[in-house]
């Protein structure tokens, strides 16, 4: 008997509990409303709302086959895109990753390259013991000069005109 009482209660506990989702969904004077139309209207007109009863009742097992069958095609198509979307991203990050070692490394050849060539140059500079400002002649090792002349105020107003040895 304990056993009968107990399911009696769980199912009692679901029920009610069934019954609080529908009524959070639909509520109860809405719902009363629907069940007051239905009623008249199978009292109006039996053998209308039979015909709409019986026909409800034949089509609504492949009518939810139908919805059951496209829901999972749906399901299984979008889980088949995720993993194929997923597959060709692996092959392309296959490719990606030797192509970036490859960039990378070209990108620090080319930043070491560029600093290497800013300090030689900046070393060479500091060799260099001229600083000109105004007009200056400066002796060529083959005997030539070469002057420098400042004509204006600008960075282009800078003329250098060559002198040969005689």
């Amino acid at each position: 008997m304990a056993v009968m009482e107990d399911s009696r209660q769980r199912a009692s506990g679901l029920f009610i509990r069934a019954q609080n989702i529908v009524d959070r969904v639909v509520s109860p004077e809405a719902r009363q409303k629907s069940y007051d139309n239905v009623k008249s209207f199978a009292t109006e007109q039996p053998i209308l709302a039979s015909f709409i009863l019986v026909q409800l009742l034949l089509s609504i097992t492949p009518l939810l086959l139908f919805v059951s069958f496209v829901t999972s095609t749906f399901l299984f198509a979008a889980f088949c895109a995720v993993i194929f979307s997923l597959f060709w991203a692996g092959i392309a990050l296959l490719i990606l990753t030797p192509t970036l070692f490859i960039t990378v490394g070209f990108g620090l050849l080319l930043w070491t390259w560029a600093l290497s060539s800013y300090l030689v140059a900046k070393w060479v500079y500091s060799l260099i013991p001229v600083n000109v400002s105004g007009n200056a002649k400066m002796e060529m090792p083959n005997g030539n000069n070469v002057v420098v002349k400042k004509t204006g105020d600008g960075y282009g107003d800078i003329k250098a005109e060559f002198e040969h040895a005689e």
